[in-house]
């Protein structure tokens, strides 16, 4: 059990019964990752945004397209796509396998955009994610992209941690 914290700023300081450890900086987090190639979605599938610009506190991995929640804490979260021309875009976010929020877009003769952003309280380990829905619904989703035109994005970052209680030797 916990026994003692305080908490100076982003600096939290814990003393704790037994053998239970607690952090004493959180550290920052932040991660932001494009798509450089066009990408056809045609079931439920992540989106795995391959050029990284940023990935503070190594949350983000391109191999599956997932945010590890590394620190606990709240969270902004931004994704927004441009789907080819005639095609549509849509995707929705999700926080360990449930749904939070959608993008869709679609128009002819065009190319449509679509973006979204949520704020959401996470635990160390949650995993955040876009996927695409499941063209049974109405489209199959084709993302615009090439090497030297990134417009779609899947960006995330802590605006506070969130301080939890450290379980103690099973009580």
């Amino acid at each position: 059990m916990l026994s003692n914290v305080i908490i100076f700023g982003f600096l939290a300081i814990a003393a704790t019964n037994g053998d239970n450890r607690a952090t004493s900086d959180p550290g920052e987090v932040a991660f932001s990752a494009g798509l450089t190639s066009m990408l056809t979605l045609s079931h439920t599938e992540r989106v795995k945004y391959n050029r990284i610009y940023t990935n503070i506190g190594n949350g983000y991995h391109s191999d599956t397209g997932t945010f590890e929640c590394p620190v606990a804490g709240i969270y902004v979260f931004q994704f927004h796509s441009v789907a080819h021309q005639n095609k549509a875009a849509w995707l929705q976010l999700y926080k360990n396998f449930q749904y939070v929020a959608s993008t869709y877009g679609h128009t002819v003769n065009d190319y449509a955009s679509t973006g979204n952003s949520v704020i959401l309280h996470l635990s160390k380990g949650d995993e955040v994610y876009i996927q695409a829905v499941d063209p049974i619904y109405g489209y199959a989703t084709y993302l615009y992209g090439a090497n030297d035109e990134v417009y779609c994005t899947f960006s995330g970052y802590m605006i506070s941690p969130v301080y939890e209680e450290i379980p103690g030797n099973g009580k």
